[in-house]
């Protein structure tokens, strides 16, 4: 039961945001009695804080399934920027930045995302080791941040503009591959 309302609320958080998430909702979608929810999560805080904690598991199990993918062959540059942008344009990481938004101003969801956003963080910087292998430690952890923040943009630009589809997966898809580039040149791979 535990598991159907901490999807429910991340689906929630999906497909109606933060603000129109209220754990009567969660309930009804999880199928579950608002008593039921109440005890396992007696407040939203509580609630979404372990929503929090599942959304970031998920997000660990798949970089880990594409981490255990990749120990097959020596990944590229390119496969792994790839994999790492399949991430951010899941929909997972639309429930991310809801919940990211509305920390700014909930003191509680703060103080509930920020340890799992840095365990996140790291686990997303271990994953893509092999990513600088030609560059020295200092700028292959430079290399490493910018690579998230490139996508991390281009994943929010992904929900704020208007444009067509097609539009914008043209324009992503040649974001990336500059950024392939740069990293490419930065590290002396073979791309």
């Amino acid at each position: 039961m535990r598991a159907r309302l901490l999807d429910a609320t991340i689906d929630c958080l999906i497909d109606l945001g933060y603000s129109a998430t209220t754990t009567t909702v969660i309930a009804d979608r999880a199928g579950v009695s608002r008593g039921a929810q109440l005890h396992h999560f007696p407040t939203k805080a509580e609630l979404v804080s372990a929503a929090v904690e599942h959304l970031a598991n998920r997000l660990g199990h798949d970089l880990k399934r594409d981490a255990s993918l990749r120990s097959r062959a020596q990944p590229h540059v390119d496969d792994l920027i790839d994999a790492l942008w399949a991430r951010f344009e899941s929909p997972f990481f639309a429930a991310w930045l809801e919940l990211s938004m509305a920390a700014r101003t909930d003191e509680d969801l703060r103080v509930a995302l920020t340890p799992v956003e840095q365990r996140l963080r790291i686990a997303m910087n271990d994953w893509v080791t092999g990513l600088g292998t030609n560059a020295s430690k200092e700028s292959y952890h430079e290399l490493v941040e910018l690579t998230l923040y490139v996508l991390q943009g281009l994943a929010l630009e992904r929900m704020v503009l208007t444009e067509s589809i097609r539009r914008r997966n043209e324009r992503e898809a040649a974001a990336i591959a500059s950024w392939k580039r740069v990293i490419a040149e930065r590290t002396n791979s073979k791309r």
